[in-house]
């Protein structure tokens, strides 16, 4: 090997040390403070056009009083600019870091309104077809959100990889080394199934067993914000860990495939037949959720669901580096 391969291998090498280590205090402040900033650009300014028109109401685009077209636009500039601010301020060492501030800052908009019980006070009926409308509209919600994400991802991937074009090498273009492939395979889009899979169905089952104390408690916010946040975040790990993934966007899927699969079983379930015994009067209260996986809004879904699987990524990509050199 001559002295030019020597001192290729040797930079490429050191590349990925780089972008292995653990993040520094300094890095992890700045991701917080990019979060930060969302927060407070979508609580202020996002929350003036995305607000409901009663102030009781929760965020969403369906039920919110205002046209979509007149809403949707707005907060999806919002989200662009909070994750294009807080992909430049987190730095290059995560490249999906914008689009968690963003994320984050949707959550904090989200929490200035009203939760999911108050959708089904105002919307639903005790009627089996009342119930059916408002769970379509929540899974057309969904992806409403989802449209925002999507179009967030491609702006963070694109403005990642224009600020910092020094994190990519010649060899892979990707923007960090990938544990789990050998060197030189890509990742087919089929190979990237078994992921979403994984972190869907490991989340769903998690918020499914946390959410609630009994069918017909009270909706409490924070618990339903934990437990998205939980479900998503070991969903990814586990996804990560058991198929070894390393594209990101298959875990960034998982939320909404879990917001619409949760809304589909509120619908099939419209008709409250588990409401039987001593629970047989909750049938009649419109604001009793037809199915426990309901009981977030479809923007906490997306988001704090979003966050969580980013998170949890993170977290799994960081356990294989720390595997890696301890077998090394």
């Amino acid at each position: 090997m001559d002295h030019a391969s020597q001192a290729g291998t040797l930079d490429s090498e050191a590349a990925v040390a780089a972008l292995t280590r653990p993040l520094s205090f300094l890095e992890k402040l700045r991701v917080a403070a990019a979060a930060g900033i969302a927060v407070l650009l979508m609580t202020s300014i996002g929350w003036m056009v995305a607000r409901p028109v009663d102030p009781e109401m929760a965020v969403t685009f369906v039920y919110g009083g205002r046209h979509v077209l007149a809403v949707w636009p707005s907060v999806l500039v919002l989200t662009l600019v909070s994750a294009l601010v807080g992909t430049a301020i987190a730095g290059r060492r995560l490249p999906e870091a914008g689009l968690f501030a963003a994320a984050v800052g949707l959550v904090g908009l989200a929490l200035r309104g009203s939760s999911m019980q108050s959708v089904l006070g105002y919307q639903a009926t005790a009627d089996l077809a009342g119930r059916r409308a408002v769970m379509a509209a929540m899974a057309f919600d969904c992806l409403l959100w989802a449209s925002i994400a999507v179009a967030t991802w491609v702006a963070v991937h694109l403005a990642w990889h224009w600020l910092w074009q020094e994190a990519r090498t010649p060899e892979d273009d990707e923007p960090r080394p990938r544990a789990a492939a050998p060197a030189g395979k890509k990742i087919s889009l089929r190979s990237g199934w078994p992921a979403l899979v994984v972190t869907t169905v490991v989340g769903l089952f998690v918020i499914w067993t946390t959410i609630a104390r009994t069918p017909v408690a009270t909706i409490a916010r924070g618990q339903v914000i934990a437990s998205v946040a939980a479900g998503m975040y070991l969903g990814a790990m586990a996804g990560r860990y058991f198929t070894g993934v390393s594209k990101a966007y298959w875990y960034a899927l998982a939320p909404l495939a879990a917001g619409l699969t949760a809304y589909l079983l509120g619908y099939l379930q419209a008709d409250l037949g588990w409401a039987k015994g001593s629970l047989a009067s909750y049938a009649l209260l419109s604001t009793t959720p037809p199915h426990a996986l309901v009981r977030p809004l479809p923007v906490e879904y997306i988001f704090v669901g979003l966050a969580g699987a980013m998170f949890g990524f993170w977290s799994g990509e960081r356990m294989e580096h720390v595997a890696e050199r301890e077998m090394s």
